[in-house]
């Protein structure tokens, strides 16, 4: 990763998304949980996730600019499961989504869940609206972790990362330093 490019702290303070969907990212990647950035214009924002990511590999970007269109690509373009970050032509967050695996119902058919929407901006007032709560338990139990756990590893996220963005270095290599420091320590007590 080039020094260059703008690290997950640097699109919080510009305003490309928010230190809540900044967390709940870095927690997914770290989750080894995949993201998927659409389209061109969010291609800094995948970056910045895969530079978080346990398995960078499952961080990808593609064509698409709402969620409709991601879900047309073939599985191979697009994960089968995970994250899927919609932004607009100015790279800053649209929508947010969770993909979900297919459901088996009572008689054994093979049943497509919708997305879950983890986040949509409102444009009226220039912010990210938040859904996650509503797949949080979902994704804690895809995870085999508690849905408080998680819970509570987004909320400590979120609060580094606001706190980052506000005070926290300008550098950015001072700023990454300060990401895979609280990634160490994170790996210790969670």
């Amino acid at each position: 990763m080039t020094s260059s490019s703008p690290s997950i702290v640097d699109l919080v303070r510009e305003h490309r998304l928010d230190a809540d969907l900044a967390a709940l990212l870095w927690a997914l990647a770290q989750h080894r949980v995949a993201v998927h950035v659409v389209p061109n214009a969010g291609a800094p924002l995948a970056k910045a996730v895969r530079e978080l990511a346990a398995e960078p590999a499952l961080v990808t970007d593609g064509p698409g600019s709402a969620i409709e269109e991601v879900l047309r690509q073939p599985v191979p373009l697009r994960p089968p499961t995970g994250a899927v970050v919609v932004t607009d032509i100015d790279g800053r967050v649209a929508s947010a989504h969770l993909i979900r695996p297919p459901l088996r119902d009572g008689a054994g058919h093979v049943r497509p869940q919708p997305p879950g929407v983890l986040a949509a901006r409102l444009e009226a007032e220039d912010r990210l609206e938040h859904f996650a709560w509503g797949v949080m338990p979902e994704i804690a139990a895809d995870l085999g972790i508690l849905g408080g756990e998680l819970d509570a590893e987004v909320a400590d996220r979120t609060s580094f990362l606001a706190a980052l963005a506000a005070t926290g270095p300008a550098d950015p290599e001072a700023t990454r330093s300060a990401l895979r420091a609280w990634h160490r320590h994170a790996g210790r007590s969670h």
